[in-house]
């Protein structure tokens, strides 16, 4: 609410010409230009599940090879006990990242922040594409906008 008070008060009306729904990243995060972009680079994963062989092969299909370091995450409650982790979880992240994909669902944000503003890295919240690296779209009710691809 406090938002949406804020955009009123600055008068600023959300259109199609000035707003694309957050999610459009999956389209750039499940596609071979990213696949590209972190081949033979140090890929950082935070959250409560990872199947790292699940992930490998999923950059293979791209003729990627990351090297995919797992930071684990609580499965719930990252939102609220954020900062009662935080130590433990940016202790664990090796120097070397080049780039963090975050799956915290609400709890992302501040994870992404504090993961960039320590490492100077791009850290996006990418929990539905985990999912699908994962191989496990059940986790987010089956398939989302601009994750879909021909065969």
């Amino acid at each position: 609410l406090e938002f949406v008070e804020f955009l009123h008060e600055n008068q600023v009306s959300i259109t199609g010409d000035n707003y694309v729904p957050f999610y459009v990243v999956y389209a750039y995060l499940s596609s071979s230009e990213f696949a590209g972009v972190v081949d033979q680079r140090h890929l950082c994963i935070i959250s409560s599940e990872c199947n790292i062989r699940s992930c490998e092969h999923w950059f293979e299909r791209f003729s990627s090879k990351p090297e995919i370091i797992f930071i684990q995450l609580p499965e719930s409650y990252v939102a609220t006990q954020w900062e009662n982790i935080r130590k433990g979880v940016m202790d664990a992240i090796p120097s070397n990242i080049d780039i963090c994909l975050i799956g915290a669902g609400i709890g992302s944000l501040p994870v992404c922040v504090d993961v960039a503003a320590a490492f100077s890295v791009p850290a996006i919240d990418a929990g539905h594409i985990l999912n699908m690296m994962n191989g496990r779209e059940d986790k987010s009710n089956g398939p989302r906008l601009y994750t879909v691809r021909k065969a």
